[in-house]
């Protein structure tokens, strides 16, 4: 598919109601055409690896988050997938096409090592994508301690983006690995976390359908103010 020919299809599929919802919530500089998730995922299916990561950068939001679905989804050896993680990765400028979390299957140490690292990134949505990564794929009883552990190396705290992200990886902690995240909460977690992700992360294991009665209304005890 030509560069031309993909802008062609996104044109003639595009929702502008859609773009109006869009631009707003996402905050993205980048200009749209106003196509759903659903429908470029679709495109994408028909897109190589190769001709996503040919298409120019911030063009049109589309492209970007047709080439974070491909990232996403494609099968490489752990080094080859890695080298292109990482290129994207310094691309990311908005949450939308910076949450297309990637499933691991294999080498998942090495995955790990690489979603951790990216938490020191001075780049915002660079270490914003290690912790949505780090939440999709490594909150479990042999990864979560490390972890929080590597959350005291981020020093974007303060960047919305990267505290509602590393908010959003606590609140999951807790409905999955819920008594290592008390712990962490209501030790560490006061002086790792900047007060407001600590907060908001409070707040969104309130709003969880995994996390039980019990413990929301311990969340409200816990506040930092």
């Amino acid at each position: 598919m030509t560069y031309e020919s993909l802008l062609e299809t996104f044109r003639q599929n595009s929702v502008k109601q859609f773009d109006n919802y869009r631009n707003p919530v996402i905050n993205s500089d980048v200009r749209s055409m106003g196509c759903t998730v659903p429908f470029v995922r679709r495109v994408a299916k028909g897109v190589t690896l190769e001709q996503a990561e040919s298409f120019p950068v911030h063009d049109w939001w589309e492209t970007d988050l047709l080439r974070a679905i491909k990232i996403a989804d494609c099968k490489l050896p752990y080094k080859q997938h890695a080298a292109h993680i990482l290129a994207f990765a310094d691309t990311i400028e908005n949450w939308a096409v910076c949450d297309n979390i990637i499933k691991v299957r294999n080498e998942r140490e090495s995955y790990f090592a690489l979603f951790c690292g990216m938490l020191t990134s001075d780049k915002p949505f660079v270490c914003r994508y290690g912790a949505v990564n780090l939440m999709g794929n490594f909150l479990d009883d042999a990864h979560v301690d490390v972890i929080f552990a590597q959350l005291a190396h981020v020093t974007q705290w303060g960047h919305y983006y990267v505290d509602m992200g590393i908010a959003w990886l606590v609140a999951t902690a807790m409905a999955k690995c819920r008594d290592r995240t008390v712990e962490f909460m209501q030790g560490a977690g006061k002086q790792t976390l900047s007060k407001f992700a600590y907060n908001k992360a409070l707040q969104k294991m309130r709003e969880s359908y995994r996390v039980s009665d019990q413990d929301k209304r311990w969340t409200y005890t816990q506040k930092i103010q």
